[in-house]
């Protein structure tokens, strides 16, 4: 804990913090952008980038998104980095509806669980980061990007629209 003489507003970036009205999406992704080399689990938890996140919101955002905590920020693809910044807030303010509702664990889909809610295998624990915080996440579920690190295998879409009968006509239902 910090005390402060000024006035709040004169030494907090408002922007920074996630539940903010003043909260600037675009001022995290530059900052995320401007240090490559940290790695996601610890970018999560910089409270100059996103105040207020805590260690199981890293967690469960990581998970939501599908991203492997190891990855440096850096090595995300653009597309998962904007997911990232989105959300860190998105899952912040469920966390707090989950939590004045007195449900906030219920909802938990990675945190201190055993088994994965996607594909049924084991949840890893870890010890990770700069801070060494526990970390939970699904190593089949969320993807390392990192450099030379295997990717998982492009998923093939398919048509649910019925059989297509011969000259590839679809049935008139």
């Amino acid at each position: 804990m910090k005390l402060i003489d000024q006035p709040l507003d004169e030494v907090y970036d408002w922007r920074a913090d996630v539940m903010s009205d003043l909260w600037d999406p675009r001022l995290a992704r530059r900052r995320l952008k401007s240090m490559p080399d940290v790695l996601v689990c610890d970018a999560l938890l910089d409270q100059t980038l996103f105040s207020g996140v805590g260690n199981i919101i890293k967690n469960e955002v990581l998970f939501r998104i599908r991203v492997h905590p190891a990855n440096p920020v850096g090595d995300l693809p653009p597309r998962k980095l904007a997911d990232l910044v989105k959300q860190a807030r998105e899952y912040s303010f469920d966390f707090l509806r989950w939590k004045r509702g007195f449900e906030l664990k219920k909802h938990w889909q990675v945190h201190t669980r055993r088994t994965c809610p996607r594909c049924g295998g084991p949840v890893s624990k870890v010890y990770m980061g700069t801070t060494h915080r526990r970390t939970f996440f699904c190593p089949v579920c969320q993807v390392d990007y990192r450099a030379g690190m295997p990717r998982p295998p492009a998923k093939k879409r398919t048509l649910a629209r019925g059989p297509v009968q011969r000259g590839g006509a679809r049935p008139v239902r």
